[in-house]
């Protein structure tokens, strides 16, 4: 759902590029302003684990000048020398705490969440966070950082130690947060101030008791979507026995015209979402309102990235991504759509999307060593032309290893511009 403000289009290699100003848009018409047009539009924010307290657990890459970004290989270290890579001095693991969703605002600011998610990964200690239930937000520009909300969290034991925020989703209509809580099963709304508006418990009520809740209640990824009029918020549910197709199911709730939640029970979207794992931590729309992207989480080497398109009123599957070497089942829970261009004045909206990943394989640097990024055309990829065709991003250049083997984190591209093109 990216984009920057178009007077004017043209070919670049590899793409056919869309014309897109601040009055129309190719998707829909008219463009719905609804932010400030900033250079920070575009910019891509990702999360990662982290072991000691100086160490980040984020970064920003400007990843806007991506039409002449090298396929095949790994374009962090061109990034690095070009001062394309920013790590905020508030990003660490001793101020934040282990984070992992991410969202952005109209204005271009950051809002970052506590998670225990890396407690999946069977190489790391199970650990409680900081605060578990805290979003911070990070003002944009300077990125300087401070506790935004809290939802309300406890651990009992380190069976609690997945316990945190599943992740947050803004809604520009509404302008305000929504974030899932893993301690209660409940979705929460959320103002620009930082204050809980409301919470709704789609599924069975939370018995109270500490630690996250049970399988069948757990929500991780959310996403705000914009349909005749309507605002939705999405959310998958998986149930016990998680590898059941018919368990596997996506979830809607339309916001009234005040843009608070229901109380009525929510819609099956979408059924049978395929997979295998207990959790679909990342859903992401599309600007256009047509497409929808998701990601699992959990083991690093069969998790999928997988994505649909809105025909009518229905969603049919569009491709399952091949993220990363071996089986392509690589994920690590965070996708996002990106324009292709340069950060000047050619665009294609939304031509590709970013999967975060473990094992990806990259043809010009040794097999299955990058773990990061990689770029994939929103129509697909396939598995044996990928490392040559497709964008990559390691986290930790110029040392190729498996040392963040599961660390892998969310990916969120930054949409503040008034071309966002949304129907009312």
């Amino acid at each position: 759902m990216k984009y920057l403000n178009i007077k004017t289009a043209a070919v670049v290699s590899l793409f056919l590029l869309l014309n897109c100003d601040k009055e129309t848009c190719e998707y829909v018409t008219p463009c719905e302003p609804l932010g400030n047009n900033t250079e920070q539009s575009g910019l891509t924010i990702v999360t990662y684990n982290a072991d000691n307290p100086t160490d980040f657990v984020a970064s920003i890459y400007d990843t806007r000048n991506n039409a002449t970004a090298p396929v095949g290989a790994d374009w962090a270290p061109a990034l690095g020398t070009g001062g394309k890579i920013t790590k905020p001095a508030d990003w660490t693991l001793g101020k934040l705490g282990r984070i992992f969703g991410i969202a952005t605002d109209k204005n271009a600011n950051v809002y970052l969440a506590a998670s225990g998610i890396y407690g999946q990964n069977f190489m790391n200690a199970p650990y409680q966070n900081l605060v578990p239930g805290r979003i911070y937000k990070a003002t944009a520009g300077t990125y300087s950082t401070a506790s935004f909300v809290d939802l309300p969290m406890s651990y009992a034991s380190l069976a609690g130690s997945l316990n945190g925020v599943g992740n947050v989703a803004y809604d520009k209509i509404n302008n305000q947060l929504f974030a899932t809580n893993l301690d209660d099963g409940k979705i929460y709304r959320i103002s620009m101030s930082g204050s809980i508006l409301q919470t709704y418990d789609p599924f069975a009520v939370d018995s109270g008791t500490p630690d996250i809740t049970v399988q069948d209640e757990r929500i991780w990824g959310i996403g705000v979507n914009y349909e005749n009029g309507n605002v939705k918020v999405y959310f998958p549910r998986i149930t016990i026995p998680v590898t059941t197709l018919t368990n596997r199911n996506l979830y809607s709730i339309t916001l009234n015209s005040s843009g608070a939640m229901p109380t009525s029970a929510p819609t099956l979207e979408i059924s049978n979402l395929p997979g295998i794992l207990d959790a679909i931590t990342d859903v992401e729309f599309s600007a256009d309102t047509k497409k929808i992207i998701l990601s699992e989480r959990g083991d690093p080497h069969n998790s999928i990235a997988f994505s649909y398109n809105k025909n009518g009123s229905n969603w049919t599957s569009n491709t399952q991504y091949f993220v990363g070497g071996s089986t392509g089942k690589n994920a690590a829970g965070g996708v996002d759509f990106q324009y292709m261009g340069d950060d000047k004045n050619l665009v294609k909206c939304e031509e590709f999307i970013w999967a975060s990943g473990n094992y990806l394989e990259a043809t010009a640097v040794t097999s299955g060593r990058v773990y990061g990024l990689q770029g994939i055309k929103y129509t697909g990829n396939t598995l044996s032309a990928a490392p040559s065709t497709d964008l990559f991003i390691d986290y930790n250049p110029p040392v190729y290893n498996f040392a963040m083997k599961g660390d892998i984190g969310d990916v969120d591209v930054i949409d503040a511009d008034q071309c966002t093109c949304i129907s009312k």
